[in-house]
């Protein structure tokens, strides 16, 4: 895709940060906000569960990777190197039923809806992960960690389930009730049967999960020592976190969906098996989305896919709308949200795009807009540094951007303006991902077509109310018409 003068590098590219101030962010295993110190100086190991790809990623899917894109950046721009891992889940319940629905194999599933998701995240500007493992690139890395966990008394084989034609493999949660909680605070004895578990007569405890599924008639099955069968969702994470950062790291984060049981389960089952606790220093999870207040979800049916609000929305209004809410918080989903979102995006847009046209320069060098300057770099910095807040980030460049309108452009000196922009460039491009030009998906650019379309039959019959309702249609998506000798001609305005 093309850009507006700004470069938004697949690679890392660490910009210097010129205030020294301290990071501070919420770490779930501790329950409050903590100063960040790598392992390492100037290196972050930074783990973030990804998609179980067997449909298009939701509006909740898109706020969770775009949340952790701005964290990477962040970082990336305070001047660390960030090893990024995300990986994707190609082997579940849900892709093997997909794929009977469909009669094709897991991997035709698979491969579909991560080169679809891949296509979502690029127009959202979602940075490439340094590394993005699937989980059957890794069966024999996961089978090594459960004959450990099984020879230190921490996991056991259980009789095949109903159907099944191997044996299970469970990790025994009572083995580890030391570490038990460590996401949640919640104590072993706590637990009750049927608490967000699957209650099963062949545990031994009911918060027991499973380690390895004993092959089903039909299933796609790896061979084991147990017998043939594929790995639980669980065990999945702990593989590839240990290959690509080892058994200590700096971040583990992921939806707040996740923090129970499946970040929980990796704890207990990375750091049984490695003798190494904590697994990760810092965890951070992203608050929901929702619908009317209740969470958008697959399981619950109401959730809207990002490549079709893309329909009606442009991806950096998208992005602005997801980022417009401190990432802990939940957001409440509704068309008129988006709708102000791009009213708003589209304001703040406009000041960047008039600074980037400037062709001209003149001698002004006014102190308060020097001063302004000075005070909105670190402004931003103070609310980023405080648990990534861009709510407050990108209310600051507003404020800026307000201030920056009541100045003459073409009158200030050329370095003055260079200045401004890059500032511009610098916090809401590199740090926010916006500003970006991003190529007209074919079905947003038919929509506006056939609005078009109506406008001129309705300008040919004289409905003049009807003409004036679709062009502030066209408004409302961002597109702005010009009606000509030659016929009506359009162009973006977000």
């Amino acid at each position: 895709s093309g850009s507006s003068g700004i470069n938004v590098s697949r690679q890392t590219v660490l910009i210097s940060c010129p205030y020294k101030l301290v990071l501070r962010m919420y770490n779930t295993a501790k329950r409050k906000v903590e100063d960040f110190k790598s392992i390492e100086e100037n290196k972050v190991g930074m783990y973030v569960c990804g998609l179980t790809v067997y449909n298009d990623m939701h509006l909740g899917h898109a706020r969770t990777y775009i949340a952790f894109d701005v964290i990477r950046r962040w970082l990336e721009f305070s001047g660390y190197e960030v090893n990024f891992v995300q990986n994707h889940t190609d082997i579940d319940d849900k892709i093997i039923k997909k794929a009977n629905q469909e009669n094709v194999s897991f991997e035709d599933i698979t491969n579909k809806y991560i080169k679809r998701t891949q296509e979502d995240l690029d127009k959202l500007q979602v940075k490439a992960p340094t590394f993005m493992p699937k989980a059957t690139d890794y069966i024999s890395e996961m089978i090594v960690i459960i004959e450990n966990l099984i020879e230190k008394g921490n996991a056991y084989v259980t009789e095949p389930a109903e159907g099944a034609l191997a044996p299970d493999v469970y990790f025994s949660v009572h083995s580890a009730s030391d570490k038990f909680g460590t996401l949640t605070g919640q104590k072993l004895e706590e637990m009750r049967a049927g608490s967000r578990v699957a209650v099963d007569e062949r545990k031994q405890h009911p918060a027991d999960f499973v380690l390895w599924k004993g092959a089903k008639e039909g299933e796609p099955t790896w061979d084991s020592p147990w017998g043939k069968g594929r790995p639980g969702w669980h065990i999945e994470c702990s593989a590839m976190s240990l290959k690509y950062l080892g058994e200590h790291f700096d971040i583990h984060g992921g939806g707040i969906d996740l923090k129970f049981p499946h970040h929980e389960s990796e704890v207990l089952q990375t750091e049984c098996h490695t003798n190494h606790s904590p697994m990760a220093n810092y965890w951070l999870h992203s608050g929901h989305l929702t619908i009317n207040n209740e969470k958008m979800s697959k399981s619950l049916d109401n959730f809207f896919l990002v490549r079709d609000v893309m329909k009606e929305y442009s991806a950096p209004v998208l992005r602005f709308y997801l980022l417009n809410g401190h990432y802990r918080s939940p957001i409440d989903f509704s068309d008129s949200n988006l709708a102000e979102s791009h009213s708003a995006y589209k304001r703040l847009e406009g000041v960047y795009n008039r600074l980037e046209s400037v062709s001209k320069s003149g001698e002004q060098e006014p102190e308060e807009l020097v001063s302004k300057i000075n005070k909105c770099n670190l402004e931003f910095l103070e609310a980023m540094n405080d648990d990534f807040n861009t709510r407050e980030a990108m209310a600051i460049l507003f404020q800026f951007s307000r201030f920056v309108n009541g100045f003459e452009l073409e009158l200030l000196a050329k370095s003055l303006q260079e200045k401004i922009l890059d500032l511009f460039s610098r916090l809401g491009g590199d740090v926010l991902g916006l500003f970006t030009r991003v190529e007209i998906d074919s079905d947003f650019e038919a929509k506006i077509e056939s609005l078009i379309a109506q406008r001129n039959n309705a300008r040919a019959a004289k409905d003049w109310n009807k003409s004036d309702s679709i062009r502030d249609k066209l408004t409302s998506l961002g597109v702005e018409i010009e009606d000509t000798s030659e016929g009506t001609i359009w162009k973006l305005i977000q």
